[in-house]
């Protein structure tokens, strides 16, 4: 039976030098470019989010359904760059497929200048989500070897602060920039921002290159982890919730009255993942994942709750402070976690894993529950959600959680993953 890589049994209590000196190591040159390409790409993608669609109603005379269909495009270009990107990195390294990613990235946003018809704008908004799903899974995999062993859960925290901070820029960019400047221009803008992050992505040095078992082009392992696959069952079942929060946030704040204090949501919300990444990552490596699993769940629950219940602002703004304890550290420590029930040499095919269940809550979120808000309106919604909130916490225990804990019991820094997913 496969063994759960070892983490770090670092002492929580350790001196406020050694954190400096820890984070010298962990930001390396490597270390640094892919955050600052990841920053880039994640924010251009969040801004193409919150500005298309009423570019596309406005300019095809299109239905605000149909107009939408172009930000829902670029999640499933993501979803397949994620899933194709795993056996890629595998067979020709994270330099090149990163690059690889970007290219599509530019070339996508450069076709925007000269596309003449809707569909037209549909292939190129999915080619556009192809690149940030491959680009965005060869960040997270050059992440995962350059950090010093030990260190991943510290390490991967402060990496994925660069998507906390892109949800929240992105957005706020979006909404500022289309008011004083042309839609045309902020593409533009946006094209020259993607070739930047190809230019710096040369810069890349010296990356590792695991060795692999060779697998058929078409085996769906070459691609996906299977070890990985039921612990990030738990993410998928999570992040349904995130992503009714996500669709739907503009019109639940509209029919409260609270779209003023809903322009703030999502920046509490980075706020509060860019804060508590660091402090997270830290406790889970040395004192493993349950400490901050459980404390998630019971945040994202209050939130839920807080978010159904909001009839001011404030409460609006506390719910999005939860969520950016809550979700914001699952994604960091979920995608920690899953590197650790694999071996190095599977970091590609486990980010992508993960990654792929990730956005596939995010994407089923809004079809699965959306139907609700006719019979029982966005409270009603947001309260139901919380059953699949105390599933994910239950499917967690049963899958992983018990068995770190009988770990902890023991005083090993490894655990036998029977029932966790391991394959």
């Amino acid at each position: 039976m496969p063994k759960r890589c070892p983490r770090s049994t670092a002492n929580p209590t350790e001196p406020e030098t050694h954190i400096v000196e820890t984070v010298k190591r962990i930001c390396n040159r490597n270390f640094n470019i892919a955050t600052v390409i990841n920053l880039l790409v994640m924010t251009i993608y969040y801004l193409i989010f919150v500005t298309s669609t009423d570019y596309i109603r406005a300019t095809y005379a299109v239905s605000l359904s149909t107009a939408g269909f172009t930000a829902g495009i670029m999640v499933i270009g993501c979803l397949v760059g994620r899933f194709i990107s795993g056996n890629l990195l595998s067979l020709i390294g994270c330099k090149s497929v990163l690059f690889l990613g970007l290219l599509v990235h530019a070339v996508s946003l450069a076709l925007f200048f000269i596309a003449g018809s809707l569909f037209q704008i549909f292939i190129i908004r999915f080619l556009t989500g192809l690149g940030v799903g491959v680009t965005g899974t060869a960040t997270a995999t050059v992440i995962a070897y350059v950090i010093p062993k030990g260190q991943q859960g510290f390490g991967i925290g402060l990496f994925s602060m660069s998507t906390a901070l892109a949800l929240a820029l992105g957005p706020f960019l979006g909404i500022f920039l289309i008011r004083h400047i042309d839609y045309n221009t902020i593409m533009q803008l946006n094209f020259a921002a993607a070739l930047l992050c190809g230019a710096v992505s040369l810069s890349l040095k010296k990356l590792p290159r695991a060795a692999h078992r060779r697998r058929p082009f078409f085996h769906i392992n070459s691609y996906t982890d299977p070890r990985v696959v039921r612990f990030s069952c738990v993410v998928l079942l999570a992040f349904l919730s995130y992503g009714c929060i996500q669709a739907f946030m503009t019109a639940f704040a509209a029919e409260r009255g609270l779209s003023g204090p809903a322009s703030l949501f999502f920046p509490v919300y980075a706020v509060a993942a860019l804060a508590s990444r660091p402090l997270t990552g830290r406790q889970l490596d040395s004192r493993g994942e349950n400490i901050i699993f459980f404390p998630i769940f019971i945040l994202i629950t209050l939130g839920l709750f807080l978010l159904a219940k909001a009839a001011t602002g404030w409460l609006l703004l506390a719910s999005g402070l939860l969520f950016g304890l809550g979700f914001g550290n699952l994604q960091s420590v979920g995608q920690a976690v899953s590197l650790t029930l694999v071996t190095p040499s599977r970091f590609a095919q486990a980010t992508t894993t993960f990654f792929i269940f990730m956005d596939l809550g995010i994407g089923l979120g809004p079809y699965l529950f959306g139907f609700l808000v006719p019979i029982v309106g966005f409270d009603g919604m947001y309260l139901s959600l919380i059953t699949t909130i105390v599933m994910a916490a239950l499917l967690y225990y049963q899958l992983h959680g018990k068995y770190v804990s009988k770990a902890s019991r023991h005083g090993k820094t490894s655990v036998s993953l029977k029932g966790s997913g391991a394959a």
